[in-house]
């Protein structure tokens, strides 16, 4: 039986070893992402080159051929500058989860290999995680180039080929209403925040009975709101890891996460709340915290209990999920 120095030392390996996994993925994942956008800029660059080629040329088509040709092509490009940004977009939230990966091993190792020495405790090196991305990154560089290929679009269509003496100035304000409505939406789509709060919709079977754990914002209250088990989402924190902690803090109860149900939005005086919802089944109950509420209510009393619509339609959910799970797994398909 190995000793506790011998147990500390594989557990402290066993972190060396997973922070070296997490950062070689890390780096590999931004250099994916690099090589990714520089073939976009080439592909772009060549089909562009072509095309002015093809649009100067003394033998070019002319007219409505032109103009096909150019939407034609344009229209791919686009396509193609779209599915790239879906994939730096992905690429940047696998690049925020390696961050968090390796904030945790580096708050792991501080709390159980450096107290005495206490030399790691200023020690960060990838600030800002969970924070929105500054402007300038390889995301910006993609959307801005799509907006171009959308403003250049919406030319070839407005442009009048032909026309002895084209009017161009629709042309021009087509271009800039294009690029600006493509950059803005783009933009707003690819810095979109998460949720800033996470909770769990919990039940238990005792027997043939199921119940949902809903809890209250004090025991000294005499008619209590009935809610969700929820909190905010702390900083290196995953939705699911902040909605199995919560309902353990707010409940007593360890709860075993099922799948996603849905989620919720409002607004306080403070900002705005966004809420992710997670079905739960629970594995142990203690007596819960001593200041606030707690109770569990079959499904159709807990219906009842809820006081905001939203909290209702989300728990409807969940039962349908409880029940398409429990149908499963009495037909041996999971």
């Amino acid at each position: 039986m190995p000793n506790s120095e011998d147990d500390k030392s594989a557990v402290k390996e066993l972190l060396l070893e997973e922070y070296r996994n997490f950062s070689e993925s890390f780096w590999k994942n931004e250099q994916t992402g690099e090589t990714r956008v520089n073939w976009f800029i080439g592909i772009v660059s060549g089909a562009s080159a072509g095309l002015i080629g093809l649009a100067t040329a003394e033998r070019r088509p002319h007219g409505e051929q032109l103009r096909l040709i150019l939407v034609a092509a344009l229209f791919a490009l686009i396509a193609f500058g779209i599915v790239t940004l879906l994939r730096i977009k992905k690429r940047n939230e696998t690049t925020d989860g390696y961050k968090k990966d390796t904030k945790r091993v580096r708050d792991l190792f501080k709390d159980h290999f450096d107290k005495n020495l206490n030399i790691l405790s200023n020690y960060h090196p990838l600030k800002g995680t969970g924070e929105r991305r500054k402007f300038g990154g390889l995301l910006d560089i993609v959307l801005t180039i799509n907006s171009l290929l959308v403003a250049a679009f919406a030319a070839a269509i407005v442009y009048p080929f032909g026309s002895q003496a084209p009017q161009r100035g629709p042309t021009y304000a087509a271009a800039i209403i294009a690029f600006l409505v493509s950059f803005l939406g783009q933009r707003a789509w690819a810095v979109q925040k998460g949720p800033t709060h996470a909770g769990g919709i919990v039940y238990q079977v005792t027997g043939d009975k199921v119940e949902y754990c809903l809890v209250g914002p004090s025991k000294h209250k005499a008619n209590p709101e009935w809610l969700f088990p929820k909190g905010h989402i702390e900083g290196g924190e995953e939705p699911w890891e902040t909605a199995l902690r919560e309902v353990r803090e707010e409940s007593g109860v360890v709860g075993r996460l099922i799948s996603p149900v849905g989620s919720s939005k409002y607004e306080l005086p403070t900002g705005k709340v966004f809420v992710k919802y997670y079905l739960m089944e629970a594995v142990s109950d203690s007596s819960g915290p001593e200041d606030r509420s707690r109770a569990w209510f079959e499904f159709e009393a807990a219906l009842g209990e809820l006081t905001h619509p939203a909290n209702k339609t989300l728990l409807s959910e969940a039962e349908k999920r409880r029940q398409e799970i429990d149908r499963k797994i009495k037909s041996g398909t999971v």
